[in-house]
């Protein structure tokens, strides 16, 4: 026998499923899912020519059976294209055939489906009634499963066939790049190799098919301008992952966007550094960070992905909270397989209260409610090693299913990111005013003294206020102007701190501090 090398378990448990239809002499039935058709039919193809059976492609339009010494498929039959006349012509095939039928399961289903075909798959797929061992195969996105008949979803099996992970992305690069050297007659496997490892991490997260047509559209123009493909290859992913899966890969290389003052936190980030990047129900799963807007948890994801040494993602969960209905499962699941194919990375997921504030309405089926269960499911539940960055300023707004996020299991740690200390407030001074001002140290001190509260943010936009004021004025930039831009703001900042009390008093019970707070 056999077997598609890139999927050997789905290839093995369709031949133990043909042999066993063949040997019962019955009909079975089961649902193949994948985000990738082309790939998956040529999976099916290679197991079900390796078991020397007949194969046969059903669609609404078209019927089709392969021919392995033409290696294409040809028209075969014709007639009604009405599902339950598609599964009577499947049921009638003799030898023990496979059929793939695409793109009908939806007729089946439960809902506004069609019951005459679901009868007709019903007593096909009934043990009284004998067959040469016809196995029928439904081709089908993942969230397709749900159109499984309930009467029957015992009887069928499942199959999948999964994004590629990095290892497979990298086998194909180097098929695709080694094709192109040899057709300018300079075939190279060494440096074929180290580009296919330096255009892998540019297309994870595709599926094969796509990630084929890539690498060709890349060196379409020139099949040796390797960097070339590589801009090309990295503005097309960036493209994909914003406008179809809410996503953004974030550059995570400026070494002045470390926050300050949260020497806690970086230590839990060394301490399980290797366990940040292994797979499997012991990795380290991520961490929560809650405080206060401004406070630099936006960039401590990137600081995050720094210090590990991964890509950080940006995860938009509340863009795609608001996809049209309907779409909204679909594009969850999707994302969240991309983001699987895509490790090791670090997944930052702002303001992730948001997923939890949006109860749906009485139309939309429980859309909502299912879609954060499944959030839920995945962040504690996906071996992969997608290492979570989430933040929230507001837990009032989780709601009871969203509080669970805090409960154990869900992230390793829980961490309150509150305003800067004093000491770290100096420290950003320093960093920002070195090179502009006189005395830097002098500064530094009296103005983070007259700072208290100020989150980063808010400390950053008065330098850089009183900075804009000094060059309009031509005046010269010292600390009488930075003070005069922080006396401005230090009325609203008061108000803004203390309007965040309960948020500290929660995580006083549930949180470890970030950072040392106590000269804040």
């Amino acid at each position: 026998m056999m077997f598609n090398l890139n999927h050997p378990k789905t290839s093995q448990e369709l031949e133990r499923i043909i042999i066993s239809a063949i040997n019962s002499r019955v009909i079975r039935a089961g649902l193949l899912t994948t985000r990738d058709r082309d790939h998956a039919l040529n999976v099916v193809r290679t197991t079900v020519v390796g078991a020397k059976k007949d194969l046969y492609h059903f669609t609404v339009a078209s019927r089709r059976k392969w021919t392995q010494a033409q290696f294409k498929y040809e028209a075969c039959g014709g007639g009604s294209q009405d599902p339950s006349e598609l599964l009577r012509a499947a049921q009638n095939l003799r030898g023990g055939a496979v059929v793939v039928i695409e793109d009908l399961l939806a007729t089946l289903c439960d809902t506004n489906g069609d019951r005459n075909a679901r009868q007709q798959l019903s007593s096909m797929l009934s043990a009284e009634k004998g067959n040469d061992g016809t196995v029928i195969v439904f081709l089908e996105p993942p969230e397709a499963e749900g159109n499984i008949p309930s009467m029957l979803a015992g009887a069928f099996f499942r199959l999948n066939i999964p994004m590629p992970n990095r290892e497979e992305v990298e086998a194909l690069a180097l098929r695709e790049i080694l094709a192109a050297l040899t057709e300018t007659g300079s075939p190279n496997m060494e440096l074929a190799q180290e580009w296919s490892r330096e255009l892998t991490p540019e297309l994870t997260g595709l599926t094969r098919t796509a990630a084929t047509y890539a690498i060709r559209d890349a060196l379409a123009l020139n099949k040796t301008d390797f960097p070339g493909a590589r801009l090309y290859l990295q503005a097309r992913k960036q493209t994909h992952l914003s406008e179809e899966l809410a996503m953004n890969i974030l550059d995570n290389d400026r070494d002045d966007e470390l926050p300050l003052g949260l020497d806690n936190l970086y230590r839990h980030l060394q301490k399980n550094k290797d366990r940040i990047k292994e797979t499997g129900k012991d990795r380290a799963k991520g961490i929560l960070l809650i405080g206060p807007p401004g406070t630099g948890k936006t960039m401590l994801a990137k600081a995050a992905g720094r210090l590990l040494q991964l890509p950080v993602v940006e995860f938009r969960i509340g863009a795609l909270m608001n996809s049209y209905l309907g779409a909204t499962e679909r594009r969850f699941d999707q994302a969240f397989q991309t983001l699987e194919a895509m490790a090791p990375n670090v997944v930052f997921i702002d303001e992730i209260e948001k997923a939890f504030s949006q109860n749906g309405s009485e139309n939309d089926g429980g859309t909502m409610m299912r879609t954060t269960g499944r959030l839920l499911t995945w962040l504690s539940e996906n071996p992969n090693p997608n290492f979570i960055v989430a933040t929230s300023n507001n837990v009032s707004r989780m709601g009871e299913l969203g509080m669970t996020m805090t409960r154990s299991g869900r992230f390793d740690k829980i961490f309150f990111v509150d305003v800067p200390s004093s000491s770290a407030r100096k420290q950003m001074l320093t960093q920002w005013l070195k090179d502009v001002v006189a005395d830097v140290e002098s500064v530094a001190s009296v103005v983070s003294e007259a700072t208290s509260r100020f989150t980063g943010a808010d400390l950053k936009a008065a330098v850089n206020e009183a900075a804009s004021e000094a060059k309009y004025r031509q005046v010269e930039f010292n600390v009488d102007v930075i003070m005069k831009e922080v006396k401005k703001k230090d009325l609203r900042v008061q108000v803004l701190y203390e309007s965040f009390a309960s948020l500290r008093r929660f995580a006083e019970l549930h949180c470890e501090p970030a950072g040392s707070f106590d000269e804040i």
